[in-house]
C-alpha cells in the first residue's frame, strides 16, 4: 500500500478552507451563490471529480483483485454527489442571468457549442492514443468513453429545456412547470437508454437551482430559521441515504439477498437522488456561514468543464488498462500518489488551453 496517497486526505482540506471566513453569530455571507463564491466550490468539486475517477480505476471493488490498491478508496461512490453541487449552481446561475438583455441571443453558439468542441477534441484525442500505440478496444472510442462524457448531453438538454421554458414560454406560471417537465423526461428516457444511474441521478439539481434562484429571497429567509436543525436533518439525510444506495446495496446485490434488477436499481436511483439534493443544500446551507475563497480556488474554478473533459483522458493513460480492462496499458504507474499527481499535474493545463479556446465563443453576441 501507498502510504504517501494518505497526504491528499490533508491536502484536500486545506485546499478548500484556505483563506476561508467563518460568520460571526448573526452574520450570514449573502455571496453564497454568487458566482465567484460557486466557482470557487466548483473548482475544488473538480479535482473531488478527479479523485473519485482514479479511485474507480484502483480500489473499487468490481476491479478485478490483482489490479486493486487500497488508499482512494473513500472517493468510489461519492462523484455524483459533487455534480448534483455543478447542476444546482448551474441552475441559480443561469435564473439569475436570464433577465440581462441578449441573454438568449446566440444561445447555440454562446452556450452549447463551448460544450461540444473540447468534448469533440478529447474523442479525437483517445482515438488517436488508441491507434498509435495499437491498443485494441472492444468498441468505437466514442461509445467506450461515453460513461465520462455523459455530463455533456445531459448539459445540452438542460439548456435547451432552459432556453424553451423561459424563452419560448410567455406565461411565467408555466416556466418552471415545464422546465421541471423537460428534465423528468430525461431522467425517464436515461433510465431506459443509459447504462447506469449517473446519467440521471443528478439531474432532477438544475431544476432545484433554478427555483431556488427564482424565490431566493423567501427560501433564504427560510434557510436561516432554524439554521442548525436544518444543517443536521440535511446531513442525516445525505449520509443515510448515500450509505443505503451505495454500500448497502452494494452489501445485499454482493451477498445475493438481493436478486431482482429492477427492484436493485430502483432502491439505489432512489437513494442517490435523495442523497444528492440534500447533500447540494447541506453545502450551500454550510456556505451560509463559511466563506471559501483563495487564489488556487479561483483559478480551477475557471476551467471546470474543461478540466471535467480531460482527465479522464490521463487517468486510462496511467491506468493498469487503457479503457477496457482487457487492453494493455499505456503507461501503468501504480503508485496511487503519483497516479493521482500525473493526472493532475497533465489535465489541468490542456484544460485551462481548451478553456482559453473556447472563450471566445462565450462572448459571442450580436455585435
Amino acid at each position: 500500500m501507498d502510504k504517501l496517497v494518505y497526504l491528499y486526505y490533508i491536502i484536500l482540506p486545506v485546499l478548500l478552507f484556505f483563506g476561508a471566513k467563518i460568520m460571526k453569530k448573526g452574520e450570514w455571507n449573502e455571496d453564497v451563490m454568487s458566482f465567484d463564491h460557486t466557482k470557487a466550490f466548483l473548482g475544488f468539486a473538480s479535482i473531488i471529480i478527479i479523485f473519485h475517477h482514479t479511485s474507480q480505476r484502483t480500489c473499487a471493488p468490481w476491479l478485478n483483485p490483482v489490479h486493486i490498491h487500497h488508499g482512494l478508496d473513500a472517493f468510489i461512490y461519492i462523484g455524483y454527489l459533487f455534480v448534483a453541487v455543478f447542476l444546482l449552481c448551474s441552475g441559480y446561475g443561469m435564473y439569475s442571468a436570464h433577465t440581462k438583455e441578449g441573454f438568449f441571443n446566440k444561445f447555440f453558439i454562446r452556450r452549447i457549442l463551448p460544450l461540444i468542441i473540447p468534448t469533440v477534441i478529447m474523442w479525437f484525442v483517445f482515438y488517436g492514443a488508441e491507434k498509435m500505440m495499437h491498443v485494441r478496444v472492444e468498441k468505437p472510442i466514442i461509445i467506450n468513453t461515453y460513461s465520462y462524457c455523459w455530463y455533456i448531453p445531459c448539459m445540452i438538454w438542460l439548456y435547451l429545456a432552459f432556453y424553451i421554458s423561459f424563452h419560448l414560454v410567455k406565461k411565467e406560471k408555466a416556466q418552471l412547470p415545464v422546465l421541471w417537465a423537460l428534465v423528468i423526461l430525461y431522467m425517464v428516457l436515461a433510465a431506459i437508454f443509459s447504462p447506469g444511474t449517473w446519467w440521471l441521478n443528478t439531474t432532477h439539481l438544475f431544476a432545484v437551482g433554478v427555483g431556488l434562484s427564482k424565490n431566493k429571497e423567501k427560501r433564504f429567509e427560510r434557510y436561516k430559521k432554524g439554521y442548525a436543525l436544518r444543517i443536521i436533518i440535511y446531513a442525516v439525510v445525505a449520509a443515510v441515504f448515500f450509505y443505503i444506495s451505495n454500500y448497502y446495496m452494494d452489501f445485499l446485490i454482493m451477498s445475493g439477498k438481493m436478486y431482482n434488477p429492477v427492484v436493485n436499481a430502483l432502491i439505489r436511483l432512489i437513494g442517490q437522488l435523495i442523497s444528492a439534493y440534500a447533500f447540494a443544500i447541506l453545502v450551500m446551507l454550510i456556505g451560509m456561514k463559511v466563506k471559501i475563497g483563495n487564489k488556487v480556488l479561483s483559478f480551477l474554478g475557471r476551467f471546470t468543464l474543461e478540466t471535467y473533459l480531460v482527465h479522464p483522458f490521463f487517468v486510462h493513460v496511467f491506468c493498469f488498462a487503457f479503457i477496457m480492462d482487457f487492453a494493455k496499458p499505456i503507461f501503468y504507474i501504480e503508485n496511487q500518489f503519483l497516479y493521482v499527481l500525473a493526472i493532475i499535474a497533465l489535465s489541468l493545463p490542456i484544460a485551462f488551453v481548451l478553456n482559453k479556446l473556447t472563450s471566445p465563443l462565450k462572448k459571442f453576441n450580436n455585435k
